[in-house]
């Protein structure tokens, strides 16, 4: 769907659902913007952009979204902003005060326990809803922090602009490298859990092109997708993945096909032992 109230180069950076609602945030607009989901489907959605609460040259750059009444954007400079009703506008959280570094990726695990990563191995975590913001040593010194996925309150796992994943157990205390086919090169761009077990990651090889990983023992070993015959579209890379909470045996991603001027969209599904 076109969102409408973007301009031809202005590039939409994330999206999430927030109840019945898409929302869309753009670093080029400065905004969030967003479209009922029913209408979406119908074909006859109306977006809407909200400026309210951003802060120039502080654009949104990752949404995650806890549940419909806890929302959280992140942006450059380091700035966190939150929002009880997207309509409505957002506030700002944290005016890059924990960190100065772009963030590039959110997540809410749940209502108090926020993880974002930015540029130049920044982690910043909230415990209590955003009362308060900390920041830990990230896994990779000087290197720029892509993606974050939480499995648990305690449990991160990062993954970097150089292909290199990383978890931790402890809130950051200590980091362990976890290794995969192909790491070590390109970049990570998004990782979803289905469960605890099963979860998925986007790579973009140096090529470039786009993969999917999965792992089916919590992160412990990682295979490429699909694991028997065959392979995925051909594509230049796999920006965005979504899973339905515990449906581990069907996956959604999003990227740039192979010609690199139109979009892509995969619907994975099969059945395992």
């Amino acid at each position: 769907t076109p969102i409408t109230t973007m301009s031809i180069g202005e590039d939409p950076d994330d999206a999430t659902c927030v109840g019945d609602k898409l929302v869309v945030v753009s670093e080029d607009t400065e905004s969030l913007h967003y479209a009922y989901k029913e209408d979406i489907l119908d074909g006859t959605e109306t977006w809407v952009e909200v400026t309210t609460g951003f802060v120039a040259s502080r654009g949104p750059r990752a949404i995650s979204s806890a549940d419909p009444r806890n929302t959280w954007i992140v942006g450059a400079g380091g700035y966190v902003y939150y929002t009880e009703d997207p309509t409505s506008g957002v506030e700002v959280q944290s005016a890059g005060a924990t960190t100065a570094q772009d963030l590039n990726d959110v997540d809410a695990f749940n209502s108090q326990v926020v993880v974002a990563v930015g540029n130049s191995n920044a982690v910043i975590y909230t415990t209590n809803g955003g009362a308060s913001w900390s920041s830990v040593t990230g896994p990779a010194v000087g290197v720029n922090l892509t993606v974050v996925s939480c499995r648990s309150e305690k449990e991160w796992w990062v993954g970097t602009a150089n292909g290199r994943l990383y978890v931790t157990v402890d809130q950051g205390s200590h980091w362990t490298e976890i290794s995969f086919p192909g790491n070590g090169s390109g970049e990570i761009k998004d990782m979803v859990w289905a469960s605890n077990t099963v979860g998925f990651m986007a790579h973009k090889t140096s090529t470039p092109t786009g993969r999917i990983l999965r792992t089916i023992s919590g992160g412990n070993s990682w295979f490429v997708v699909p694991e028997g015959a065959g392979s995925i579209p051909a594509n230049r890379s796999i920006n965005a993945l979504a899973v339905c909470h515990k449906e581990v045996n069907v996956l959604y991603a999003a990227g740039l096909a192979s010609g690199g001027a139109d979009g892509i969209i995969i619907k994975g599904s099969a059945t395992y032992a």
